[in-house]
């Protein structure tokens, strides 16, 4: 099974961890978390990233997931992306509780998949209630 580490700018990534264990439960194997606080250098930051990245890998690999493309997650992160570690921006919920759910009994995840869930998973309300309601009429 692949690790999952979520790392985020201030507290998002624990903020996240917690809101999982809401759906999945407290026990989540190979499941982390990092947050880059005001006080941490760079380099202190990609130090802790990498021993996570080891502490959660198996054997299957680790899936990193961050807030923000080109933040300092993201950088510190990048030398470590591999055949064993993938690396995605732009954590949202619905990327993190797909992973998490259904990591156990796949095989091979499917990264660019992982990317249309997030983007699914974004909704302007107005415009899906207008358009439920524009299918109602018909």
């Amino acid at each position: 099974m692949k690790g999952v580490l979520v790392a985020s700018h201030g507290l998002m990534a624990k903020g996240m961890a917690d809101s999982v264990t809401l759906f999945l439960g407290e026990d989540l194997p190979q499941f982390d978390y990092l947050c880059l606080l005001k006080t941490d250098s760079p380099e202190d930051f990609g130090a802790r990233i990498k021993e996570k990245i080891s502490e959660l890998d198996s054997g299957d690999g680790v899936i990193v997931l961050v807030d923000l493309f080109g933040g300092t997650p993201f950088n510190q992160t990048l030398p470590f992306v591999s055949d064993k570690v993938d690396l995605i921006a732009g954590v949202n919920f619905p990327i993190l509780l797909e992973l998490l759910g259904t990591r156990s009994f796949m095989d091979n995840i499917d990264v660019q998949n992982l990317v249309g869930i997030g983007k699914d998973g974004l909704k302007d309300a107005k415009e899906s209630m207008t358009s439920l309601n524009t299918d109602d009429d018909e």
